[in-house]
C-alpha cells in the first residue's frame, strides 16, 4: 500500500512533467529530470595576488611561488601532487622547501611573513575536510629555463593533484619569470673572485712578500763590532785591569 509520502512524490513528478511539456510546446528548450547537474568539484583553487606569482630562476634550478585560495567543498584525500612548467616534462617538488637556496629571501617579499603554506594541506595522510584557506603554493626543482623565456614573461604553471578515487585534477596558474636572484648570485660570486685576486697581489697593490736573500740576518750568538765596542766602553775598570802609577 503506497504511503502518503510516496503518493506526494508521484504527484509532484506528474506536475513537473506537465510543466515541461507545456514549456516545450511553447518552443522553450528544457532538460529532463534525468539531466542532473554534475557534482561540484570537491577541490578548487583561485589565484590571488597575481603580481606576487613568480618563477624565480636560481643557479640550482627554479622556485615557483603562487599565491592562491584553496576551497574544499567535501572531504578529499590527495594521494599525489606536483607542479609542472611548460618547458620541462619533469615535475617540480612541493617538499623540503627549507633546503631551497635563498628560501627566506624569496618569501620575504610576500604580503605577510611568514606566509601560510598550502603545501602541507596537499601533502598529508588524512583527508581534507570542508574549508577555505588562503596562502601560497611553493614548488622547486632542478630545471633550467630556456633563453627564449625573458624576464617578466607570464608563464603558465600547472598544479597536478590525484585524489583517492584516482582522479587527476589540474589547476592552471600564471607567474612571471624573475632572474634577480640569479643576477645577485653572479654578482656575489664575481665580487668574491675579485676579492680573492686582490689578496693574492703583491707590491704596491697588496701585501708585500719577503723575498729570500734580500736582507741580511744577524745571528744573536755573534754580536756585531759596534756591540763589542759598546760593551768595552761601558765595562767598569777593576783592580786587576788598573795599571800601577
Amino acid at each position: 500500500m503506497p504511503t502518503k509520502r510516496s503518493r506526494l512524490i508521484k504527484t509532484e513528478e506528474q506536475e513537473y512533467r506537465t510543466r515541461l511539456s507545456q514549456l516545450e510546446g511553447m518552443g522553450i528548450l528544457t532538460g529532463r529530470a534525468c539531466d542532473l547537474s554534475p557534482e561540484p568539484d570537491r577541490l578548487t583553487f583561485e589565484q590571488t595576488w597575481d603580481e606576487l606569482a613568480m618563477i624565480h630562476v636560481l643557479p640550482s634550478g627554479v622556485v615557483v611561488i603562487v599565491p592562491a585560495k584553496m576551497i574544499v567543498l567535501s572531504g578529499i584525500l590527495t594521494t599525489d601532487v606536483a607542479m609542472k612548467t611548460p618547458w620541462d616534462y619533469l615535475s617540480l617538488d612541493l617538499n623540503d622547501l627549507e633546503e631551497t637556496p635563498y628560501f627566506k629571501d624569496l618569501i620575504r617579499g610576500l604580503y605577510h611573513f611568514p606566509p601560510t603554506l598550502l603545501n602541507p594541506y596537499l601533502k598529508r595522510e588524512l583527508p581534507l575536510d570542508v574549508r577555505q584557506v588562503e596562502g601560497v603554493i611553493i614548488a622547486h626543482g632542478d630545471t633550467s629555463v630556456p633563453p627564449e623565456y625573458p624576464d617578466e614573461k607570464p608563464v603558465k604553471v600547472e598544479l597536478l593533484v590525484r585524489d583517492e578515487r584516482r582522479n587527476e585534477l589540474s589547476f592552471d596558474f600564471v607567474a612571471k619569470l624573475d632572474r634577480s636572484m640569479m643576477h645577485k648570485w653572479e654578482r656575489q660570486r664575481r665580487e668574491r673572485r675579485e676579492h680573492a685576486g686582490w689578496i693574492n697581489r703583491t707590491g704596491l697593490f697588496g701585501p708585500a712578500r719577503r723575498q729570500p736573500g734580500n736582507q741580511k740576518s744577524v745571528s744573536p750568538e755573534k754580536p756585531s763590532c759596534s756591540r763589542k765596542l759598546a760593551v768595552s766602553i761601558t765595562q767598569p775598570v777593576t783592580q786587576e785591569t788598573r795599571k800601577p802609577n
